[in-house]
């Protein structure tokens, strides 16, 4: 049994405290925050409540192996459920694409209501291709750690070279579908002319696996991890901040608090920036070389979030809206309302110059005067931007070379989102092991 510390209580950080701790190891979590769960949380306030950061997420086969493998299945905390209604597209000319998740026959047939067969099948066609570049991730860099060199047939098929704004140039035939495709980068804070084409692999990921929520809030998974974390005795300290990782000889030995409490153990596990990590808080000459190439990376743009509260009747919008343009906004339904109110999380990606609701009213959402409650959200982090597939190989590894330190969460391998921060939990569980 290995003493473990892990450094931050996001989901990878929680998703890695009650994975080793079900693999018999003495886990304690250090959160420098009051509570638990990063991005997973809530913000309540007027009696309403919206996600403060994820809200719904892809591959929840992810989430459920995690709780399967930490002890009991998902569904005996919280259920996850599908978003049945399609992600809503609003484009700068007036047109609405209302493109299904979890359909292909649907997606053809939304493609082809509005842009006409041809469009429809070049968009079936360059979404099914992405199938054999998840087959390829998954097997190279999503379930082992990202491999120090990838085989030629893997390349060939992943093509890095090409960027995401490329390949919606060259396969596509609609400046619209050219907008749903590049929104994958968007979404994430990233420029698609400086994104990996492959990073396209999500519109396959959305079409064939869905996306699924939380009744309630996605917040409520941060919940679970928290009862997870009890019931696995993993010892969780908040208000906690980690200001050292000690090491000696190459070989992690403890952390220190900032109250200048020493904790010792075999292996820290963290779960926060990497940057802040290796420049701040590791001291090691092995850390030199990944310290430098972690720190040539930048920070990938944070939405500006913006959470409503509505009084009806309001537009009656699905569960995502994409108001495509410059700022691109996006406006999600999901929260908790009083009865006869709705509440609306305003996500905004770019540089906003306009204030939200005048960003709104430009793209024909006229709720200005319904407005009942407005809360400023901090940002939602986005993890590492993409500056070319080099990118890859300058985030984070999971193992260190400091022996027994360990990255997870949205700044190291694999990314950023909940599927990605999930998986990464669940590659250094399997490189530590059993205890």
């Amino acid at each position: 049994m290995a003493r473990v510390i892990v450094i931050g209580a996001g989901l990878a950080g929680l998703a890695s405290a009650v994975r080793l701790a079900k693999l018999g190891h003495q886990v304690t979590v250090c959160e420098q925050d009051g509570r638990l769960g990063g991005a997973l949380g809530r913000v309540d306030a007027d009696g309403f409540s919206w996600d403060a950061g994820a809200a719904s997420t892809t591959l929840p086969a992810a989430l459920r192996d995690l709780f399967r493998k930490s002890g009991r299945p998902i569904e005996s905390l919280v259920q996850l459920d599908p978003i049945t209604q399609p992600r809503r597209h609003l484009f700068g000319d007036g047109s609405v694409l209302d493109l299904p998740v979890g359909d292909r026959a649907g997606q053809l047939d939304a493609w082809t209501d509005l842009a006409g067969a041809k469009t429809a099948q070049r968009w079936t066609d360059l979404v099914d291709s992405y199938g054999e570049t998840w087959q390829v991730l998954r097997k190279t860099s999503l379930e082992p750690p990202l491999m120090d060199r990838l085989p030629w047939s893997a390349i060939r098929v992943l093509k890095p070279w090409q960027s995401l704004a490329r390949v919606a140039d060259s396969r596509l035939d609609d400046a619209r579908a050219r907008a749903v495709l590049r929104y994958y980068a968007t979404q994430h804070g990233s420029d698609p002319k400086l994104t990996p084409g492959y990073v396209g692999v999500w519109s396959y990921l959305e079409r064939t696996f869905g996306r699924w929520t939380v009744d309630g809030g996605f917040g409520a998974v941060a919940d679970a991890l928290a009862q997870r974390t009890s019931e696995r005795k993993v010892d969780v300290r908040t208000q906690s901040e980690v200001v050292a990782v000690r090491s000696k000889n190459g070989t992690v030995t403890g952390v220190r608090l900032a109250d200048g409490t020493q904790l010792p153990a075999e292996i820290v596990v963290s779960d926060i920036d990497p940057r802040e990590l290796y420049e701040r808080l590791v001291d090691d000459p092995r850390a030199k070389k990944v310290r430098r190439k972690v720190l040539s990376t930048h920070q990938a743009q944070a939405a500006y979030v913006v959470h409503l509260g509505l009084q009806e009747p309001v537009p009656e919008l699905p569960f995502e809206t994409v108001l495509h343009g410059d700022p691109t906004v996006v406006v999600r339904t999901g929260g908790v309302a009083p009865a006869g109110h709705r509440a609306w999380s305003v996500l905004v990606h770019g540089y906003p110059t306009d204030d939200v609701l005048d960003l709104l009213v430009a793209r024909g959402l006229h709720i200005r005067d319904k407005v009942v409650s407005r809360q400023t959200s901090s940002s939602w982090l986005a993890g590492v931007a993409w500056e070319g597939f080099r990118t890859a190989r300058k985030r984070a590894a999971n193992v260190s070379p400091v022996k027994g330190l360990y990255c997870v969460g949205a700044g190291a391998h694999p990314g950023t989102g909940v599927p990605a921060t999930t998986l990464g939990a669940a590659i250094v569980a399997d490189a530590i092991g059993k205890a």
